[in-house]
């Protein structure tokens, strides 16, 4: 070994401690700032998917036994894991992604532009993915899917540079596909790897292309798609059932809320807007989009990711609500970018104007979950009604939430015989409501409780009447809690209950123009910043 081989041997180690040491200088950041919400109750789709992966024991013909679910199986084995922790357990399993976002990111910008722009786009992941405005201190679904995601990008700038690519890009499309195995709205990393490709393919002489990358690259991809469908067929779920959960399901429901009075062009500029100003992610848009121009004449790097950052925005824009965990998606690729251009910009007013908006989003997220903790406390409703019905229920009662609280299900921990925990699939699922009556119907199918979270009229429903008389026929109220008709069984009232308790329900009210009274749900104060 040559004196010169020596010194990049020590050059080499004293970097990897450095970029060591801040990362863990940023994961400090990270659970500073998720610390104070790691007792927040789990907001609506945590809840949801955490009651249909801990009662998920047997597939029964379908996806998940007896609920129905519009996520992909990685998604609920993921949220599996972190339910045995319990409530801590699910909040340990989304800082945990975050402390890997964290890696990834450093770990790409640090391969395209140097160990100044790795730090950066460290504490930038750290802060975004800790905002209480976006909901990211939460285990939200896209949290999750970005992780995969993301070290599939950083498989794809590994395969640029690589001699031989081929496992690099096999880890980039496993990857990839894994993220929309968890929401399928993360199209980005495979749209990335499609694109590598092809700008591979058109400067092969450069590039050194080679047709057995695609073969590596698209076994890569196929390979947790085949490991699902080998566990359809095992367990007998149909195909068709499971393209229609995640696919089919998503556009009927997207033609619904367009074709809805506050169709999506609305909700953007009434939700979605406001909530990518207030998190700050617009303000490192420009960023990043300057630094693509700037390597422009580098098309196998900056074509990809260029594809990263545009279809996480489309995934966003497609969800059609913009509810703020939706802008997750597209912080990765903000992040890393806007990392690049801060390390070489020579503007130095506004990257101290970009380090204040940071420092002032760490202080301020803290600060706004703090008061609207006191304020509005998260999920106060939700647990008081859940408290009641533990209170009362007998080992073999089952509980409705009509139409809808995902959550409710979980902290009352009660079996449901509805399949349907989210309202949207109510309204959108062609035999959902015609379930519901026949449900209501049967004697042993009808559930002990019932919980009006919604009026049965809510979103143009039971035109007929059909379900309040079927509800009027056979229940009667025991209690209301913070506006929250209780109801059992007539069959069932004649047993003694706990009185339900006379709870103070905060609320804070939002402007009309901005928030849950142009959405669809939840309905009310400032939940959807909770869910």
């Amino acid at each position: 070994m040559t004196l010169l081989d020596d010194r990049v041997e020590v050059f080499t180690t004293r970097l990897r401690g450095s970029m060591g040491r801040w990362w863990l200088l940023c994961a400090t950041i990270v659970v500073a700032l998720r610390a104070p919400f790691l007792g927040v109750p789990l907001g609506i789709d945590e809840g949801g998917d955490s009651f249909v992966a801990r009662a998920w024991g047997t597939t029964e013909g379908s996806m998940y036994g007896n609920s129905w679910l519009d996520r992909p199986p990685l998604l609920v084995m993921v949220y599996k894991l972190g339910v045995l922790g319990g409530d801590l357990g699910v909040r340990l399993l989304g800082m945990a992604a975050a402390l890997v976002l964290v890696a990834g990111t450093m770990a790409i910008a640090h391969r395209i532009s140097g160990p100044h722009a790795a730090r950066i786009a460290g504490v930038i992941t750290a802060v975004m993915t800790s905002s209480v405005v976006l909901g990211a201190v939460f285990t939200d679904n896209e949290l999750l899917a970005t992780v995969p995601a993301t070290l599939s990008i950083l498989m794809l700038v590994r395969a640029r540079d690589a001699v031989d690519p081929r496992a690099w890009l096999f880890a980039s499309g496993f990857l990839a596909t894994c993220a929309l195995l968890i929401k399928q709205s993360f199209g980005e990393a495979l749209v990335a790897g499609v694109v590598f490709l092809a700008v591979s393919w058109v400067t092969r002489v450069g590039s050194g292309f080679r047709s057995r990358w695609v073969t590596w690259w698209v076994v890569g991809t196929a390979a947790p798609v085949a490991i699902t469908f080998a566990w359809f067929e095992v367990y007998s779920v149909g195909a068709q059932r499971f393209v229609y959960a995640i696919a089919g399901f998503r556009v009927d429901s997207l033609n619904q809320l367009h074709a809805s009075p506050h169709g999506a062009g609305y909700m953007l500029v009434h939700l979605g807007l406001p909530i990518a100003i207030a998190s700050g992610c617009l303000f490192l848009v420009p960023w990043s989009v300057s630094w693509l121009l700037r390597h422009r004449a580098d098309p196998r790097l900056v074509l990809p990711l260029a594809a990263w950052l545009a279809v996480g925005f489309v995934g966003v824009a497609g969800g059609g609500n913009y509810y703020p965990h939706y802008f997750i998606q597209p912080l990765a690729a903000l992040a890393v970018l806007t990392g690049c251009a801060l390390a070489v910009t020579t503007r130095r007013r506004l990257f101290a104007a970009t380090a204040g908006l940071l420092a002032v989003l760490a202080v301020g997220n803290v600060a706004v979950g703090a008061t609207m903790k006191s304020v509005n406390p998260p999920q106060q409703r939700t647990l008081a009604v859940a408290d009641y019905l533990r209170s009362n229920a007998e080992t073999d009662d089952s509980l409705y939430v009509l139409y809808a609280r995902a959550n409710l299900l979980y902290y009352a921990r009660m079996r449901t015989p509805y399949p349907y925990s989210w309202s949207q699939m109510v309204r959108t699922v062609p035999d959902a409501e015609a379930r519901l009556r026949t449900m209501l119907r049967s004697s042993t199918e009808r559930p002990t409780w019932i919980v009006e979270w919604q009026p049965a009229t809510l979103f143009g429903m039971d035109a007929s009447g059909e379900t309040r008389r079927l509800v009027a026929r056979h229940y009667v109220q025991t209690g209301e809690i913070c506006d929250k008709p209780i109801l059992i069984r007539k069959d069932e009232a004649d047993r003694d209950l706990v009185p339900a308790p006379d709870v103070e329900c905060a609320t804070l009210n939002l402007p009309r123009k901005l928030g849950p009274n142009n959405s669809r749900s939840p309905e009310d104060s400032a939940d959807y910043l909770w869910q």
